[in-house]
C-alpha cells in the first residue's frame, strides 16, 4: 500500500510541475490561461486544459533553487559546537 500511495503522490507532483510549465509556456506566447486552456483542450489535453485554470500547487522557482516545498527552513540558532566546517571553533560571530 505505500508503493501505491507513494507512487500516486509521485505522479501528482509530476503532474503538477508539468501544468505549471505548460503554464509558463503559455505566457511566453502571451496567452492567458484562459486561451491556453482552450486551445488546449481543442487539440486533445484535456488533463491540463482543465489542470492550468486551477491555482499552482507547486512553486518553479523553488524546485530550480533546491528547496523542497516540504522542508521547514527555520531551524533555530545555530550550534556553538565546533562541526566538520569549522573544526577549530573559531568562526566569526
Amino acid at each position: 500500500m505505500g508503493n501505491t500511495l507513494g507512487f500516486l503522490r509521485g505522479v501528482d507532483r509530476l503532474h503538477a510541475f508539468y501544468t505549471e510549465n505548460v503554464r509558463m509556456l503559455a505566457h511566453a506566447y502571451d496567452l492567458t490561461d484562459e486561451e491556453a486552456s482552450e486551445l488546449l483542450a481543442n487539440t486533445g489535453f484535456n488533463n491540463v486544459s482543465v489542470a492550468i485554470l486551477r491555482a499552482p500547487r507547486v512553486d518553479i522557482m523553488a524546485a530550480v533553487a533546491g528547496v523542497p516545498e516540504d522542508e521547514t527552513h527555520d531551524a533555530g540558532p545555530a550550534s556553538p559546537q565546533d562541526d566538520a566546517t569549522d573544526p577549530d571553533g573559531d568562526r566569526p560571530a
